[in-house]
């Protein structure tokens, strides 16, 4: 079999494992890594969290549009934390904020920006990609498939010109920049408001939507964060629970076998659907310890909206067996939010 497994193959939802099993059929399909949430996507063959290699071709659509999409974080010591944030000051001018500190915004369905705390560091994080840039290097894959394989998933490596690569490199640099303007700008808005004091924050960015073409083919990572040596990754658990950073562990003989990727999160257990069902069976009691954690998020209903619902925590997978199916990455802190932003408009 070409697929090594980085969770529980018996576990993996069956409309999944059998895009997977198909995708694997493929003869120009090379190693195959699967992991915690891989799950079922309509629109391509392969699910998400997953990564594969091509030696001779590659898959330009397989990202889909948000291509360099990825998660960043900026981390504060705890000795430069001043005072801790007043949800009821502050939180909807920080709301107003974040969502004017780009042009083209967070997106929608689980991206997010969050302030998070471990013991030792309270954490900026922020999870959205590359936008219309994005949109616009998908439409141009599509043409050129279009041009060059009519009804076909894949292009051969040569149309993958230095030219086209500088351009692939293009967008996702773009998505570095957003995330990074999101972070610092956030940390402007803390400092103004004195809850942090000025200091020299670490900055840390991975992208789990992306091809890495390199001399021995091409890495595709759709829904698989990439890593780096040495370098630390955020694995955003939910929205509820919080978040996971890792890096890879140099001595971990899975780290090829993984190709140099991990998960991009903890993995649903309930789709979007059953998500709002099983909140709907939760008693009163439980439901109003989430109203009163995130008050924030209240709709003028008094109720959240079914994308905050969607990323509460028991939406998701445990996070026990993340890194003990993924022996190639060491933990290095976990997180409790504090305040989230999410974009809730149509």
């Amino acid at each position: 079999m070409k697929t090594v497994y980085f969770t529980d193959s018996s576990a993996v939802e069956q409309n999944a494992l059998q895009s997977l099993l198909s995708f694997e059929e493929q003869e120009n399909i090379g190693q195959i890594a699967a992991f915690p949430d891989i799950h079922y996507c309509s629109e391509r063959s392969i699910p998400v969290g997953v990564a594969f290699q091509t030696t001779d071709v590659f898959y330009p659509l397989v990202t889909g549009k948000d291509m360099g999409c990825g998660v960043a974080y900026l981390r504060i010591p705890r000795a430069d934390v001043i005072r801790p944030f007043d949800k009821a000051k502050h939180y909807r001018a920080f709301e107003r904020e974040v969502h004017r500190m780009t042009d083209e915004g967070l997106g929608g369905g689980n991206h997010f920006l969050s302030l998070e705390e471990s013991a030792d560091y309270l954490y900026i994080i922020v999870h959205t990609g590359s936008r219309n840039l994005g949109v616009y290097m998908y439409q141009e894959n599509s043409r050129l498939l279009q041009l060059h394989n009519p009804g076909h998933e894949w292009l051969p490596t040569e149309l993958a010109t230095s030219t086209y690569r500088q351009e692939y490199q293009r967008v996702l640099a773009y998505a570095v920049s957003r995330r990074r303007e999101f972070v610092e700008k956030t940390y402007d808005f803390l400092q103004r408001n004195q809850y942090v004091a000025a200091g020299t924050p670490a900055f840390a960015d991975s992208c789990h939507n992306l091809l890495e073409f390199g001399p021995q083919g091409v890495t595709h990572r759709k829904g698989s964060t990439q890593l780096l040596a040495g370098g630390e990754v955020v694995i955003p658990l939910s929205m509820s629970r919080g978040s996971l950073i890792v890096k890879p562990n140099p001595w971990s003989t899975a780290l090829e076998q993984s190709l140099w990727s991990c998960a991009h999160g903890a993995g649903r257990q309930y789709s979007r659907t059953d998500t709002l069902k099983v909140w709907h069976s939760l008693k009163k009691a439980d439901k109003d310890e989430y109203r009163q954690r995130f008050s924030e998020l209240l709709n003028r209903q008094g109720d959240f909206d079914s994308s905050v619902l969607q990323e509460f925590d028991f939406a998701y997978k445990d996070t026990a067996a993340l890194l003990a199916t993924q022996p190639h990455l060491i933990r290095c802190d976990e997180t409790t939010p504090l305040v989230t932003v999410k974009f809730m408009g149509v």
